[in-house]
Formats: structure tokens, sequence, C-alpha cells
């Protein structure tokens, strides 16, 4: 078994974290992982790309990076950085979609339209059938979408089985100390909204 996700999304949003707990999870596992972290501007609300590739082969030889057009799984986490990294989706992935925006000063003085969620969402629906919309989520967006992760990682591939609500939860425990409560309510809530869209796919 060998699994890519691709990240994307703000500094501020909390991918890093996002990253280091769903890593963090098949390494507990016993599977073997690797984790890269592109963090440019960050501080200043830049783009953010986290790459995760793991398998349960501790043989099998990989490099960190995640070429184009080789990501099962694509978690997207603002609008334009989402479109912007839509090459990296396989065909046939599955992509889990946020909608939040966060439109540039620039384009706002000059009126520029910014892609809306439904432009987004239609793109992507163009290239995988396997397609989690998240129209409304709650702050931190990072642990709602590990929730909805979580809810729908067994039904996008039946090797991230290990990826339970209870093991997950134990997970952040583990590794998150401040605002454990808010972030497990947080991942909570995202987990009955990611069963929700089970229904619907």
């Amino acid at each position: 078994m060998m699994q890519s996700i691709f990240m994307t999304g703000l500094g501020g949003q909390g991918i890093v974290t996002l990253a280091n707990l769903i890593s963090g999870q098949a390494s507990e596992k016993g599977l073997k992982v690797s984790l890269f972290n592109a963090k440019g501007m960050a501080q200043r609300g830049g783009r953010v790309t986290s790459e995760i590739r793991l398998s349960d082969d501790a043989k099998l030889d990989f490099g960190a990076r995640i070429s184009a057009g080789k990501a099962d799984i694509l978690i997207g986490m603002e609008i334009g950085e989402t479109i912007n990294s839509l090459s990296f989706l396989k065909e046939g992935g599955a992509a889990i979609l946020l909608n939040y925006a966060f439109v540039p000063t620039t384009m706002i003085l000059k009126k520029e339209p910014y892609p809306s969620f439904e432009q987004l969402t239609e793109l992507y629906a163009g290239k995988t059938n396997t397609l989690f919309a998240v129209g409304e989520a709650r702050q931190p967006y990072n642990m709602f979408l590990l929730g909805v992760f979580s809810a729908v990682a067994q039904a996008i591939s039946p090797e991230l089985s290990f990826y339970s609500k209870q093991s997950v939860e134990q997970g952040i425990g583990k590794k998150l100390k401040w605002g454990l409560e808010e972030n497990l309510q947080t991942f909570g809530a995202g987990y009955g909204y990611g069963q929700a869209l089970l229904q619907r796919v």
C-alpha cells in the first residue's frame, strides 16, 4: 500500500499541524511515513503546502515530494490555493475542499472577481467523482477538516481505516495540549459533517 496526501492553504490555517496529526497517526500504526512542509511566506498569510507519503512496506524506497498528478488525496483549505494545486491530484483521486477564500487586497481594490466555491468544486469534479465539498465549517478549520478526513478516509481507501474517530482523538490528545477540549469538539463536529457527506457521494 502506498498513499500520497497533498494539503494546501494559507499561513495561519494550521496546515502543518494538520499534516503532523495525519502523518503521526500513520507512524503510530507502524507505517513508513515521509512529510514535507513548504511554508514560504506563511507568517504573512502566504501559501503553505504539506506533502505526506505513507506505505505499509518498510523496505519501500520513496521520496518525500509528490509529483504532479500523483496525489491520491488532496485537502484544500483556501479556494485560490486549492485551484492552484489541482495539477497535483491524480485522475480519480479524492479531494476534500473547504469553502474559505482570502481575497488579496489588490484584487479588492481593482474590483477583480475571485473564484467562488462553486467554481472550485466544478473544476475538481472534472477530475474526480470522489469529492467532499465542505461548504460550512467551524474554527479551527484544520481540526474540522481532520474530522472530515477521518470520517471519509476508509471510504476513500480501506487501507486508511486506522484513521478511526477514537484513534485520531487519542492522537490529538497526545500532540495538542493547548485548547484540547475545543480542538476535540471541533474535530467531532467535522467528523459528523464528514459522515453526512458520505451519504451524498
